[in-house]
């Protein structure tokens, strides 16, 4: 894939110092250490090989939190980087494996080194994203397929960093709310057990109640669907009497006529 087209600029002659511009998508490079390599031939290329250990140093480490969060459902086993796509960019689109985005990785350790917020950190982008779809890994060693296992790590993204991925699991999210809580008033990406800077071997009987949900939802399609059209029944309950209420409330101020 090209990106870009680039001149090799010199520091000097006889300094012995080249530059390239990094076109804006491969910035994030910047600082990182690259092999440069020499395919000789008819057409010889220069490439440039990052350095990208420190990104799959984080990978390892996310799922290791995962691999405690989820002890209680079931041994996820060792990360590899065979279950998935991995790639310099986050892709617009996957189908067999679950995407990893180096982009994502560096910008999370770009935001440890400055010392950010790990509350900033953690709603951040490129966090949903990597455990969403590390998440999904996991859900298909602990055996959900298809659909529902990319909507429990959409959920559990949800759970860790309060974005909603757009993915269209805003039923299975706020499902995953009520079941991680177990009743207890719980705000999304605002769990200490599933903080950033902690060990997630407090959120393991959450995240098996949320698993289990998932599960019997996989075993019984028909009370899923009912599930979901109860949640969709209630919304359109509450925004209509929400809606009412509007109306009634200018009524009374006289901003409406009747």
């Amino acid at each position: 894939m090209q990106l870009a087209r680039r001149k090799v600029r010199s520091a000097g002659r006889t300094s012995g110092s080249v530059e390239i511009t990094l076109p804006v998508e491969v910035q994030l490079l910047e600082g990182i250490e690259c092999d440069i390599l020499l395919r000789d031939g008819v057409t010889p290329e220069i490439v440039m090989q990052p350095d990208l250990t420190v990104a799959q140093g984080l990978f390892i480490e996310l799922w290791h939190m995962l691999r405690v969060g989820l002890g209680a459902v079931g041994d996820i086993g060792d990360f590899s980087l065979d279950d998935f796509s991995v790639g310099l960019l986050p892709p617009r689109y996957w189908h067999d494996r679950p995407p990893l985005s180096y982009q994502d990785a560096l910008e999370i350790q770009s935001c440890l080194g400055r010392e950010l917020p790990s509350g900033q950190i953690q709603q951040s982008g490129a966090l949903h994203r990597l455990v969403t779809f590390l998440v999904i890994g996991a859900a298909f060693r602990l055996g959900l397929k298809g659909r529902l296992a990319v909507s429990f790590g959409d959920a559990v993204a949800y759970l860790v960093t309060g974005v909603s991925g757009g993915h269209g699991s805003e039923f299975e999210q706020q499902a995953a709310l009520e079941a991680f809580g177990q009743g207890k008033l719980l705000t999304a990406g605002r769990a200490e057990a599933l903080s950033i800077d902690t060990e997630w071997q407090g959120a393991r009987d959450g995240l098996a109640r949320v698993h289990s949900m998932f599960a019997d939802w996989q075993e019984r399609p028909e009370e899923y669907q009912a599930a979901k059209e109860r949640a969709w029944r209630r919304a359109i309950r509450v925004e209509a009497g929400t809606s009412i209420s509007t109306v009634e409330s200018y009524l009374r101020r006289g901003t409406l006529k009747r």
